[in-house]
């Protein structure tokens, strides 16, 4: 049975498809085999998400703001922007979203590349880093296109469940300096 999508997440959305304001906002299928509808790698998309692991996670983000690294038979890989931190979150989608508008694939070069733009350490990629499986999306998928990606970023916040956002953040920077301590024994 489908789990209903919560009313604010449907107001957001309701919100995309009416504004003028944000333009090239499209509805987007992860399975779709037409090039018309199908996500575009390296561009972000946000969806409502239900986990599959969600009874064992610590905490997860039921709104998604990913930008799509790869996609898989039933699933895609992709860098949830609400795991990084605010300020870089921005800086982040801005460079990524330019080192890819206009090609077929996101290579490491280009997330690397981002991230050094956007003054991320890169071993708290891994920690941003979420694999998503379509059967578990339950909503529609908003893609933005390079024109609007930076409105997305500032604008869609995370729906963090289990957790504060402070927790999460303050986690995330942890671990960071937790893997950062042990590479260099």
């Amino acid at each position: 049975m489908a789990k209903k999508v919560p009313e604010d997440i449907k107001a957001l959305f309701d919100k995309i498809n009416k504004t003028d304001e944000v333009r090239d906002v499209r509805t987007v299928s992860p399975t779709s085999k037409s090039g018309k509808n199908q996500m575009r790698l390296g561009y972000p998309v946000t969806f409502a998400y239900d986990p599959k692991w969600k009874k064992t996670l610590p905490y997860y983000d039921n709104l998604p703001l990913s930008i799509v690294l790869a996609k898989y038979g039933d699933r895609f890989l992709g860098i949830n922007l609400h795991y990084v931190p605010w300020a870089r979150r921005i800086q982040l989608a801005e460079y990524l979203v330019r080192r890819t508008k206009n090609k077929n694939r996101v290579t490491y070069r280009d997330i690397k590349a981002a991230w050094k733009a956007a003054k991320l350490p890169l071993a708290l990629a891994s920690l941003c880093i979420r694999m998503y499986l379509h059967s578990h999306i339950k909503s529609k998928m908003k893609q933005f296109d390079w024109e609007t990606y930076r409105e997305a970023a500032k604008n869609i916040d995370p729906r963090f469940k289990k957790k504060a956002d402070q927790y999460i953040y303050n986690q995330t920077m942890n671990s960071f300096r937790d893997q950062k301590k042990s590479t260099k024994k």
